[in-house]
């Protein structure tokens, strides 16, 4: 509709200019032809109304016989003029008379020869003005457009010459003319709203090609959308090489998370080996020692020794099972300050052995979400139990929850005023087997992460070293 009411009002706008435009270089040329016929009397009039009366001898004559005798002058020639300009009526008026001397053609308007002006005629205007005018109006001969041009000699107003034309006459010229400007605004009107439809539904046509191509992308970014022409063709050949280096871009990033998690299953199985080393040593040494002859107690310490090194293991083990594979418990809807509330009535009275005080502040509009309650537990130990630890002596644990309705997410942050973590070691925190801990597993960050993974969530954690840090759980709303 835009691009038709572009097309369409500069037309008709262009149009009503060039039909007032014609109209009036219509009308300026009617008075141009009958200012030039009147022209042509005045010339031919080359002397005086007085000259003609001398020539004929009744310079002492009546009025009526004074008009007969110039109108026997200038007659002839006032309808050959008349004859020249088919439809147009020209005449003499003398100013003394107050008469009409000629009116041409005599064969039709003879019987105006004698009269005088209206006062009100505009001609009079003339006589005394001495300046051409044109009049439209119902005059002597009746609707007309009157153009009066004065005759002068000597710096006398002698009267004045007009040349007229009817009125219905000059509007039906200009009707026939508006008739072709309308047929051709039409036309105009035509071509240029069935040349927009044909351009809108030929790009309606292409676009909907690259809408159904770009489609088939989203499934298959080998997919190439079909050659079009023009500027479209061109942003389909852009689309076409961009879904190719897209799927290139996919292979690389595929290539290179096939070689991440080799090279995580590498690390893993390094920090394993590493973190059973010890306790199998242990073991391998202590199981030697009862093949030697010991008395009952050294045997039973053996023993306890070994099978605590067994438990470290399997701890160790299940740990790492969790991380790699999470159980598959049943999520359902959980309030987190109610979880978070039961571990901190676990915590509590450790922490306070150790000179550090929990505070906490809980919003009352925390929705719901899904998780398993007792690994949102064991999630939470992990944090408060980390901010514990980088506490030396005395210090603080705030924890805190809040619902995003905005971003719809319930957060739950835990900010100590402890050591803080090394600039270095933020970007690795979440990795298995990374700790900074003594005796330390380093799966304890890495299991917390990866539940909040399984559960739509997310984990972020700030610090500065030697200020504290701050862990940030984002758990999503689910829909209602």
């Amino acid at each position: 509709m835009v691009m038709l009411m572009v097309v369409a009002l500069p037309i008709i706008a262009a149009g009503y200019l060039m039909t007032i435009s014609a109209e009036r270089a219509l009308v300026a040329e009617k008075q141009e032809k009958l200012f030039g016929a009147a022209h042509m009397l005045d010339q031919y009039l080359a002397g005086t109304y007085d000259d003609i009366l001398l020539q004929s001898g009744l310079e002492g004559a009546g009025r009526q016989e004074k008009i007969e005798a110039i109108n026997k002058f200038l007659s002839g020639y006032t309808d050959q003029v008349a004859a020249a300009y088919p439809g147009i009526g020209v005449g003499y008026y003398a100013k003394e008379l107050d008469a009409i001397v000629t009116y041409g053609p005599s064969s039709v308007y003879a019987d105006k020869v004698g009269m005088p002006i209206s006062q009100t005629h505009e001609g009079r205007i003339v006589m005394q003005g001495g300046e051409q005018r044109v009049q439209e109006g119902d005059l002597v001969r009746g609707p007309v457009m009157n153009a009066m041009y004065p005759i002068i000699r000597q710096g006398k107003v002698l009267g004045y010459i007009w040349a007229n034309e009817l009125t219905s006459d000059i509007e039906s010229q200009l009707v026939a003319m508006k008739r072709h400007t309308y047929v051709m605004i039409i036309l105009g009107l035509l071509l240029g709203i069935g040349g927009i439809i044909y351009s809108i539904e030929h790009l309606m046509n292409d676009i909907g090609k690259i809408k159904r191509g770009l489609s088939n992308i989203k499934q298959d970014l080998n997919y190439q959308l079909p050659p079009l022409g023009g500027e479209v063709g061109e942003i389909a050949n852009a689309i076409n090489d961009m879904a190719h280096s897209l799927a290139a871009q996919k292979m690389v990033e595929k290539q290179v998370q096939t070689a991440e998690r080799l090279a995580a299953i590498g690390e893993v199985a390094a920090g394993l080996a590493h973190e059973i080393r010890n306790p199998l040593m242990a073991i391998k040494g202590f199981a030697q020692l009862l093949g030697e002859s010991l008395n009952q107690e050294e045997k039973t310490e053996y023993l306890k020794i070994i099978s605590q090194e067994a438990d470290r293991m399997n701890r160790l083990i299940e740990q790492l099972l969790c991380f790699a594979r999470p159980a598959a418990t049943e999520v359902k809807l959980v309030d987190v300050n109610e979880v978070l509330e039961s571990t901190l009535l676990l915590i509590g009275n450790p922490a306070m052995h150790q000179n550090i005080k929990i505070t906490s502040t809980l919003a009352s509009d925390v929705p719901k979400v899904l998780v398993e309650g007792e690994q949102l537990k064991q999630v939470y130990l992990n944090l408060i139990i980390n901010a514990i630890q980088s506490i030396s002596q005395q210090g603080e644990v705030c924890v805190s929850s809040i619902c995003d309705r905005e971003n719809r997410c319930v957060c739950v942050a835990i900010q100590d005023n402890g050591s803080g973590i090394d600039p270095g070691h933020i970007s690795r925190i979440f990795d298995p087997f990374f700790t900074t801990k003594e005796g330390g597993t380093g799966l304890g960050l890495a299991v917390a992460y990866r539940l909040m993974e399984t559960w739509g969530g997310k984990i972020t954690v700030e610090s500065s070293a030697g200020f504290g840090s701050v862990f940030t759980l984002f758990f999503p709303v689910p829909e209602e």
